[in-house]
């Protein structure tokens, strides 16, 4: 039994003189919510309409459930799509959008019936079914718009960025209702978006892109934690970035040397002594101090501006070299520090991670 729902094998997108992918390789497995993240252009979308069978590739294969799909139309896919846009019919009933689908295929009517009503009540709307779609909120009809694909039991459902229109408030609700369905269905999801947090709450694994390729496919944490490119460190979240120079690698741990000093991080396969790479460390995986510790990296310096956030207060500190380092601190009982306070700014070993440069 093949283990993925989905699988791309070297494939290239062309359009015209615009190359939108270049050779991309990817492995969906089946069950999980995988999440194409990435900023506009970057080819999340066009990857999506591949898997859909709205575009042929220029090059390279795709497959579902183990079996290549080249040339069969978006129709004839065991996939379902779910559009920003959401795309319901106003002059049709609820049950009607939902029921689209089935009457095209013919099926038969107690079937529809039977399905349009188990669709319904997974998306919390079984007593609307009469209703128009215009009298919904954004979020019902983004409900009705997924139980229109999940009537149809496909294996894969794709998602185009389909809470973009809704509010912040309503977009996190949302984002419970997809992973709760998700969960319950056991069926694989593929969203795309380029929303970074909606990528971490909801995805099992998740691939950033950028430019036409893919530059990283891992697990949300991994993804945040241990960047493979500053691309991903910076799309991903907020990071500072040291420029250094390996000088050891003993025992798990590499010692970098940069112009404010010396470090300890974790080793990363591919890095050797004498190798240039940066340094990539997140706000919230520092803290600050009056005092240096030689138990942990430090870096002395000023700290030249804070900005109160509410639950965290983030500082901006200024190093000897005039390098500015961001970090945060959670607004507890402890002492805060004031602008123009002299610092010392620490991280742990296993905070930092190697990039290449």
């Amino acid at each position: 039994m093949d283990p993925y729902a989905v699988e791309l094998l070297r494939v290239s997108k062309s359009y015209k003189s615009y190359q939108a992918l270049f050779g991309i390789d990817l492995q969906i497995r089946k069950g999980e919510f995988f999440s194409l993240l990435g900023p506009s252009g970057c080819g999340k979308t066009t990857t999506l309409r591949l898997i859909a069978g709205f575009e042929e590739p220029s090059s390279g294969e795709v497959c579902i459930d183990g079996k290549p799909v080249a040339g069969l139309p978006a129709y004839r896919r065991n996939v379902n799509t779910v559009f920003q846009s959401y795309s319901l019919f106003p002059h049709l009933s609820i049950f009607e959008n939902v029921a689209f689908g089935l009457r095209r295929s013919k099926v038969a009517e107690h079937e529809i019936t039977r399905r349009v009503g188990e669709a319904l009540a997974m998306v919390q709307l079984s007593e609307k079914s009469r209703g128009r779609t215009t009298e919904l909120s954004g979020g019902q009809q983004q409900r009705v718009a997924l139980a229109r694909a999940l009537v149809n039991q496909p294996a894969v459902l794709l998602l185009d960025e389909p809470m973009a229109a809704l509010d912040s408030k309503l977009r996190k609700e949302m984002r419970s209702e997809l992973k709760r369905l998700q969960k319950s269905l056991g069926i694989t999801f593929v969203l795309v978006t380029h929303d970074q947090e909606e990528a971490l709450t909801l995805s099992d694994r998740l691939a950033v892109m950028n430019q036409g390729r893919v530059e990283q496919v891992c697990e949300p944490r991994e993804v945040y934690e241990r960047p493979a490119s500053r691309f991903v460190a910076e799309f991903i979240g907020t990071a500072n970035f040291l420029p250094v120079k390996v000088l050891e690698v003993s025992n798990g741990r590499t010692r970098v040397e940069g112009e404010e000093g010396q470090f300890w991080v974790v080793s990363r396969a591919g890095f050797g002594v004498g190798d240039s790479a940066e340094l990539s460390l997140r706000p919230e995986r520092m803290w600050l101090g009056k005092e240096s510790d030689p138990l942990h990296n430090s870096l002395q310096g000023v700290v030249s501006e804070t900005i109160f956030m509410g639950p965290v207060t983030r500082y901006l500190v200024r190093l000897a070299n005039g390098h500015l380092l961001l970090t945060e601190k959670q607004n507890l009982e402890e002492e805060a520090f004031q602008t123009g306070d002299s610092v010392c700014v620490h991280w742990d070993a296993d905070s930092g991670a190697l990039l290449p440069r």
